[in-house]
């Protein structure tokens, strides 16, 4: 995710519980991005957090990178 501006640990802190979200790590490159996990891992809400903070407007950027084995149907 990348903020509009660079958060403080408090504030990225915040964030993460009023969106129910883990901080994993900060990019120590682009101060304004971090990255977080969701503290329930199911795939419907990780799209629902994902649409919430687009609508809000909380970040300039915010999009999902989920770790999954494909799968042929």
């Amino acid at each position: 995710m990348r903020f509009y501006g660079a958060p403080s640990d408090a504030e990225l802190a915040g964030f993460a519980a009023e969106h129910g979200l883990r901080l994993l790590r900060r990019n120590t490159f682009v101060p304004q991005q971090a990255v977080f996990q969701p503290l329930s891992p199911s795939r419907n809400e990780l799209g629902e957090v994902v649409r919430r903070i687009e609508r809000e407007g909380a970040a300039r950027s915010v999009w999902a990178n989920t770790l999954t084995a494909p799968q042929r149907f």
